[in-house]
């Protein structure tokens, strides 16, 4: 089965109806149909919720976590398999703390990751990346 990994752009993209939503809303239509199983990092859950809290508020960003986490989304951990693997590539790239682990997590689940991330362009011959 196709596996997706979404980084906070991704994300953002969607809950902010940006250019590229529908790709992300056709996606998760798909991972709710059972079509395709879609991935986040829960660093990147943090992340997107200082985004929201900061352009909205709190209350919105909680709205937002507790909605995504109902979604057909699959959190995966920063936990002592991917932490080291995150370490690895944040090491040798230049990418966020948030970036390293969607990246890790991709590689770890050998699958495309969804992001319209201009920082992701330097790790682009480590994962297959679907640009927004």
């Amino acid at each position: 089965m196709e596996r997706v990994v979404l980084d906070s752009y991704a994300i953002l993209t969607y809950l902010l109806n940006e250019k590229d939503a529908k790709r992300v809303e056709e996606l998760l239509n798909k991972a709710r149909n059972g079509e395709v199983k879609v991935y986040m990092n829960i660093v990147n859950l943090g992340e997107i919720y200082y985004i929201i809290a900061r352009r909205k508020d709190v209350d919105v960003a909680d709205f937002i976590i507790a909605n995504l986490l109902k979604s057909p989304i699959l959190f995966t951990p920063a936990d002592e398999h991917l932490s080291p693997i995150a370490g690895r590539i944040k090491a040798f790239h230049k990418l966020s703390h948030a970036n390293a682990f969607t990246t890790a997590t991709a590689i770890d689940l050998d699958a495309t990751l969804l992001t319209g991330d201009e920082g992701f362009k330097n790790i682009k011959d480590k994962v297959k990346i679907e640009w927004l």
